[in-house]
């Protein structure tokens, strides 16, 4: 360990930089293998934000499944879930469980991976569907094909012309 340090030491702020950004696989590692500190992750979270890297879902799984997220954190992460597996180990982790995500979570992602949306929380996403939008239909479709579907946010639907 002791080259590695001495290796690490010599790098500036845009060489470490570059290494993060580009260097494949690094951030991923980093969030899977070392023991990050809470203020550690918002710092994370913040820079896949702004950028919004390639890696950011890789992270955001690595960050939820092994590091100990606050339920703010997974609240924060799961807006990157791209995999049902990350979505029921955020489920596990949270406090809240699935609904706390559900609620925290986008329309397409919550409707993409939740196992079941209480009935209040379906006729608000059916609230939230823009009719003049070019793919309000497709998303009232996506509300209708699931499971859990209401008869409260189908009225919704319906009452917009959807």
């Amino acid at each position: 360990m002791k080259r590695f340090d001495d290796f690490i030491a010599t790098l500036d702020g845009p060489q470490l930089l570059a290494l993060f950004e580009h260097g494949d696989g690094v951030m991923t590692d980093l969030a899977a293998s070392a023991r990050l500190r809470p203020e550690q992750i918002d710092v994370l979270v913040r820079l896949m934000e702004e950028s919004n890297p390639s890696w950011s879902p890789d992270v955001a799984y690595q960050l939820i499944a092994n590091q100990e997220c606050t339920p703010g954190q997974i609240e924060w992460l799961i807006g990157w879930c791209d995999d049902p597996g990350t979505w029921d180990i955020a489920c596990g982790k949270h406090p809240g469980g699935e609904r706390a995500l559900v609620r925290a979570a986008d329309a397409y992602t919550a409707l993409r991976y939740a196992h079941h949306i209480a009935p209040d929380l379906m006729a608000g996403f059916a609230r939230g569907i823009d009719s003049t939008v070019w793919n309000a239909r497709q998303a009232a479709n996506r509300l209708r094909r699931r499971h859990d579907f209401t008869g409260e946010a189908d009225s919704i639907l319906t009452a917009k012309g959807l």
